[in-house]
């Protein structure tokens, strides 16, 4: 199935375990959608559907298609369509649409949405299930129903997640045991090694023909003795793939609310500096990424001198919204103006808060 196939291609990327945090989810203006036949009624609704997916996937929220406002566009995609095309998967016919980027995000701020932009926390994935009368921990390597089931629903919902290795220094860390029982110490040590913002505890039980499930997603960056889960929640589902769903989703709802910024109408301002800056392309690259952050409505460079660079921000929202999607970069080092690193600085008397970062080669 076409649908596996891509998943995989999704998951194999964002399963990586390269030294980086937050990931950048690619093709949020793309959708592909299987069809039946290559005839005009078939490409009209796959039209539709694609456009809906393309406009889930920029704000995060499923009820995003209800608004008349997304409705109506969605009911006349052809004025944000880019291109389409068919392609042949094994024994799957599959549409394929690209839409204007910005015009998705146009009507999302229009009908005053909330926007999701493309740097996007990562999850780390601690899942027991089961497997030859056993309960394992799935791993990255591992090619079963339930690797999969994730891949699919974390594209759709656009979630980077990763899974561990599950190699030797997993396995003297970690036990199924750990997992099932909710023991966060343990699987909060052996995250250390993998660089996530987030990691979950996620058990998967089949039994008496019922399936349950157990979530507890903490923030990794919360360090102390008695770490606290960000979501605590368990359910009954019609089976794994409903339950993987259901994971996904409480996990998108989280996200949703913390980094999917909607408008607040409001005329707000701050400036952001930068430190470490000494290339044409550093400025450029800087640029490019504050433009990108869903918090931000236009950027000004204010100040350039030496290796600092200071740009005016205006916002869609809150300085506080725009600080949770700096802490995701791993490219950024907050510092305070003596130069302590993760010092916040004090609010300038105007009201706007006045932001310095390192910016990282990488």
């Amino acid at each position: 199935m076409l649908k596996k196939l891509l998943t995989f291609i999704f998951i194999t990327l964002s399963f990586s375990h390269a030294e980086v945090f937050a990931a950048e989810v690619s093709k949020l203006d793309e959708a592909d959608i299987v069809v039946t036949s290559r005839a005009d009624s078939a490409r009209s609704s796959a039209l539709k559907e694609a456009l809906a997916s393309v406009f889930l996937k920029n704000s995060g929220s499923p009820s995003v298609v209800m608004n008349p406002m997304v409705k109506a566009q969605i009911d006349n995609p052809e004025a944000l369509l880019i291109q389409y095309g068919y392609s042949q998967v094994n024994e799957d016919l599959i549409f394929k649409a690209s839409f204007d980027h910005q015009g998705v995000i146009n009507i999302l701020r229009q009908a005053n949405l909330p926007v999701w932009g493309a740097q996007r926390p990562l999850t780390l994935l601690w899942v027991t299930m089961a497997e030859n009368n056993d309960t394992v921990i799935l791993s990255d390597s591992s090619q079963t129903p339930l690797r999969m089931d994730f891949a699919t629903e974390s594209s759709n919902k656009g979630i980077p997640v990763l899974l561990p290795l599950m190699d030797l220094d997993d396995l003297m860390a970690v036990t199924p045991t750990d997992v099932k029982g909710m023991f966060v110490n343990p699987v909060n040590i052996a995250s250390s090694r993998y660089q996530a913002d987030y990691f979950a505890m996620v058990d998967i039980d089949e039994s008496l023909g019922k399936v349950r499930f157990q979530l507890a997603l903490y923030n990794k960056s919360h360090t102390g003795v008695m770490l606290q889960p960000i979501i605590m929640q368990q359910g009954e589902a019609v089976d794994v793939t409903a339950a993987t769903k259901r994971i996904v989703t409480l996990l998108a709802d989280y996200y949703i609310s913390q980094y999917a910024i909607a408008s607040s109408g409001n005329n707000l301002q701050t400036s952001v500096s930068f430190t470490g800056v000494s290339s044409m392309k550093q400025i450029v690259d800087i640029e490019k990424y504050l433009k990108q952050l869903s918090a931000v409505k236009d950027v000004a460079v204010s100040q350039l001198s030496k290796e600092t660079i200071t740009y005016k921000l205006d916002l869609f929202s809150s300085v506080e919204d725009l600080q949770r999607l700096l802490s995701i970069d791993t490219r950024l080092a907050k510092i305070d103006a003596m130069g302590d690193a993760n010092s916040y600085l004090t609010p300038q008397s105007n009201g706007n808060a006045s932001l310095i970062y390192e910016w990282k080669n990488q």
